[in-house]
Protein backbone atom coordinates (compact mmCIF):
# COMPACT_ATOMS: atom_id res chain seq x y z
CA UNK A 1 0.00 0.00 0.00
CA UNK A 2 1.43 3.45 -1.38
CA UNK A 3 2.00 5.79 1.58
CA UNK A 4 0.32 8.65 0.18
CA UNK A 5 -3.08 6.72 -0.04
CA UNK A 6 -5.62 8.33 0.70
CA UNK A 7 -9.23 7.33 2.00
CA UNK A 8 -11.27 10.37 2.09
CA UNK A 9 -13.58 10.21 -0.68
CA UNK A 10 -14.03 13.42 -2.81
CA UNK A 11 -16.77 14.42 -5.66
CA UNK A 12 -14.78 15.23 -8.53
CA UNK A 13 -15.94 16.94 -12.06
CA UNK A 14 -13.95 15.26 -15.20
CA UNK A 15 -14.39 16.98 -18.53
CA UNK A 16 -12.81 15.09 -21.54
CA UNK A 17 -12.93 16.04 -25.56
CA UNK A 18 -12.47 13.30 -27.60
CA UNK A 19 -11.61 13.25 -31.42
CA UNK A 20 -14.78 11.46 -32.47
CA UNK A 21 -17.52 9.13 -31.74
CA UNK A 22 -15.39 6.47 -31.63
CA UNK A 23 -13.46 7.61 -29.07
CA UNK A 24 -16.45 8.59 -27.07
CA UNK A 25 -17.37 4.89 -26.81
CA UNK A 26 -13.76 4.05 -25.96
CA UNK A 27 -13.53 6.82 -23.23
CA UNK A 28 -16.86 5.24 -21.85
CA UNK A 29 -15.77 1.25 -22.17
CA UNK A 30 -12.94 2.21 -20.30
CA UNK A 31 -14.98 4.47 -17.48
CA UNK A 32 -17.29 1.79 -17.47
CA UNK A 33 -15.59 -1.34 -16.77
CA UNK A 34 -13.19 0.37 -13.83
CA UNK A 35 -16.32 0.10 -11.17
CA UNK A 36 -16.01 3.63 -10.39
CA UNK A 37 -19.31 5.13 -8.28
CA UNK A 38 -20.48 7.80 -11.41
CA UNK A 39 -23.55 10.14 -9.70
CA UNK A 40 -23.71 11.71 -13.73
CA UNK A 41 -22.28 10.98 -17.36
CA UNK A 42 -23.48 13.11 -20.03
CA UNK A 43 -21.90 13.37 -24.22
CA UNK A 44 -22.45 15.90 -26.56
CA UNK A 45 -21.51 16.40 -30.07
CA UNK A 46 -18.58 19.10 -29.85
CA UNK A 47 -18.29 19.96 -33.30
CA UNK A 48 -16.36 18.62 -36.06
CA UNK A 49 -16.77 15.11 -35.16
CA UNK A 50 -15.38 15.96 -31.66
CA UNK A 51 -17.47 15.06 -28.42
CA UNK A 52 -17.16 15.92 -24.87
CA UNK A 53 -17.79 13.89 -21.93
CA UNK A 54 -18.74 14.53 -18.65
CA UNK A 55 -18.44 12.76 -16.05
CA UNK A 56 -19.13 13.67 -12.14
CA UNK A 57 -17.76 10.72 -9.78
CA UNK A 58 -17.47 9.91 -6.17
CA UNK A 59 -13.79 9.14 -5.50
CA UNK A 60 -10.46 9.02 -3.48
CA UNK A 61 -8.24 12.12 -5.03
CA UNK A 62 -5.52 9.20 -5.72
CA UNK A 63 -8.52 7.21 -8.02
CA UNK A 64 -9.09 10.81 -9.27
CA UNK A 65 -5.59 10.80 -10.48
CA UNK A 66 -5.49 7.15 -11.85
CA UNK A 67 -9.02 8.30 -13.70
CA UNK A 68 -7.07 11.34 -15.03
CA UNK A 69 -3.91 9.23 -16.06
CA UNK A 70 -5.87 6.89 -17.25
CA UNK A 71 -7.85 8.88 -20.02
CA UNK A 72 -4.67 10.97 -20.91
CA UNK A 73 -3.35 7.81 -22.01
CA UNK A 74 -6.42 7.11 -24.87
CA UNK A 75 -5.02 8.26 -28.56
CA UNK A 76 -8.31 9.96 -28.72
CA UNK A 77 -8.67 12.01 -26.15
CA UNK A 78 -7.93 15.82 -27.00
CA UNK A 79 -8.09 17.17 -23.48
CA UNK A 80 -8.83 16.45 -19.66
CA UNK A 81 -10.05 18.61 -17.52
CA UNK A 82 -10.46 17.12 -13.47
CA UNK A 83 -12.41 19.64 -10.72
CA UNK A 84 -12.30 18.71 -7.27
CA UNK A 85 -15.83 19.51 -5.99
CA UNK A 86 -14.75 19.00 -2.22
CA UNK A 87 -15.05 16.25 0.54
CA UNK A 88 -17.93 14.86 0.76
CA UNK A 89 -19.17 14.16 4.50
CA UNK A 90 -19.62 10.30 4.85
CA UNK A 91 -22.58 8.70 7.20
CA UNK A 92 -22.40 5.81 9.66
Amino acid sequence: MSPRHSSAHAAAKVRVVVTDALGLQRVLTMLTGRHHAFTRLSAEEAGTDRWTISVDLIATPDEVDLVAARLHRLPCVLTVDVTLAGRLASTA
